[in-house]
């Protein structure tokens, strides 16, 4: 697909979610002082599970399974999943299990996907979506039922990994992102961005402004190895809708990343 195809899609990103994710911040965050807390002049830990994915999921074998979690919280909630008490890793069966892992002391709106490419009877169980935000816990459970079509036998686990699943293209899907994100002017942030699919997606972010980020736009910006935007230093000038575009051979995903850099308290 030509670079010029991947911006218009990103611009149409941007003009149809800016206003909702301006609504989100002030309905959510800034709306909601109380909700925040003070504690001895500074802000408390605190996080909330802002959209639960369903409580029941039934799919018959073989489907593409894909569960959504949203955090909201501050500091910047830390997001996984887990089956049973056992955290989650990337692996044959589950597609992604990403963590954000980079502690921060922004406040942020945080999404996670989990997905299953093709679901088998094994993978019957009850998922968790634990979020994290400095001492805080906040989670959301799933109970997911694989159907067997009446009269058919599921096939080896072995064959099916090695004939379908790993050699399967599968689309560009981003499964760990902040759709709002606030820290204070000055501050060093990461916004994630990590994105999954066979072959392994292509990563671009464009600026408020709609240009590509690259190393020569501003020294401050730069695309970390995983994906996550890191901009050095933030200023007032940086508040905007930033958008991550993955894509593959496949398909093409994209997400938007609202900024708002603070003035620190005195």
């Amino acid at each position: 697909m030509k670079l010029s195809v991947l911006l218009v899609a990103a611009v149409w990103v941007h003009s149809t979610h800016c206003r909702r994710l301006s609504d989100d911040l002030d309905n959510d965050i800034l709306g909601n002082p109380l909700g925040m807390g003070m504690v001895s002049g500074r802000q408390r830990d605190w996080i909330r599970i802002s959209q639960a994915p369903p409580q029941i999921v039934s799919r018959p074998v073989g489907s593409r399974i894909e569960l959504e979690c949203e955090a909201m919280g501050s500091p910047a909630p830390v997001m996984q999943w887990l089956k049973g008490n056992t955290p989650l890793t990337e692996n044959e069966s589950f597609e992604t299990n990403a963590i954000n892992d980079n502690p921060s002391h922004g406040i942020a709106k945080a999404k996670s996907r989990l997905i299953i490419n093709a679901a088998l009877t094994i993978h019957e169980g009850t998922f968790t979506c634990l979020a994290e935000s400095g001492s805080q816990i906040a989670s959301t459970k799933t109970k997911l039922y694989v159907v067997r079509a009446g009269g058919t036998s599921e096939r080896n686990f072995t064959q099916l990994l090695a004939g379908e699943i790993l050699a399967a293209r599968s689309p560009a899907r981003i499964v760990l992102f902040n759709t709002i994100y606030l820290d204070n002017i000055g501050s060093d942030i990461v916004l994630p961005c990590k994105a999954v699919g066979n072959p392994i997606p292509e990563i671009i972010w464009l600026d408020p402004s709609e240009r590509v980020i690259s190393a020569t736009n501003d020294g401050r910006l730069s695309i970390l190895s995983d994906g996550e935007l890191r901009i050095r230093s933030i200023r007032w000038d940086d508040m905007g809708v930033y958008t991550c575009v993955a894509r593959n051979s496949v398909a093409q995903d994209s997400i938007s990343t609202f900024l708002y850099p603070m003035l620190a308290e005195k």
